[in-house]
């Protein structure tokens, strides 16, 4: 019940984020290349949950007690990175800068974690994992069915998908060990 209703509140503040944050995005030049409004959309959302994951990720690396969290963590960490230096030459080539702010409710989810301990932090950090890896899937899933899409976009978001749906199973098998263990 508690994990339906945050994620509830999860998702609307989702809502009302991206409301505020398309407004404030509008501003972006796209003159130099053949991006529309979906594209800008895709690249700034995956800006914003590579810096997410960044911050999650590298405070489990010390916050966590079990070596599997801080062990998966380091893989998402690593791959959050990898995506961004792949994602950053394709935005600056549209004249597409990263935002200098973390989503309102990214940064919300990201300080929540913070007040996590022990196994709690453990399964706070796989469960909102879980639903970032589940927000980005159903994003790329949204620009593979854009018609008129940047073909740059498009192959980054589909090479994306492969390594964000492996780590969704990765998160699940994970949650699924960590609730037997406690």
């Amino acid at each position: 019940m508690i994990v339906s209703s945050r994620r509830a509140v999860l998702a609307g503040l989702s809502i009302t984020s991206v409301a505020a944050l398309a407004g404030c995005q509008s501003s972006k030049s796209m003159s130099k290349s053949n991006m529309n409004q979906d594209d800008l959309d895709f690249v700034t959302d995956a800006f914003n949950i590579i810096e997410f994951d960044r911050q999650e990720c590298t405070l489990a690396q010390t916050q966590s007690k079990t070596p599997e969290v801080r062990a998966l963590a380091a893989d998402l960490l690593q791959q959050a990175n990898d995506f961004d230096m792949r994602l950053r030459p394709i935005a600056a080539e549209a004249g597409i800068k990263p935002p200098t702010v973390l989503r309102t409710d990214l940064r919300v989810r990201a300080a929540r974690i913070r007040l996590g301990q022990g196994a709690d932090f453990d399964r706070s950090f796989i469960d909102d994992q879980i639903v970032s890896h589940q927000d980005a899937l159903n994003m790329q899933e949204a620009m593979v069915d854009t018609s008129n899409s940047n073909p740059e976009i498009k192959a980054l978001s589909r090479q994306g998908y492969d390594i964000v749906k492996s780590n969704l199973a990765r998160l699940h098998a994970l949650q699924r060990k960590l609730m037997l263990i406690r």
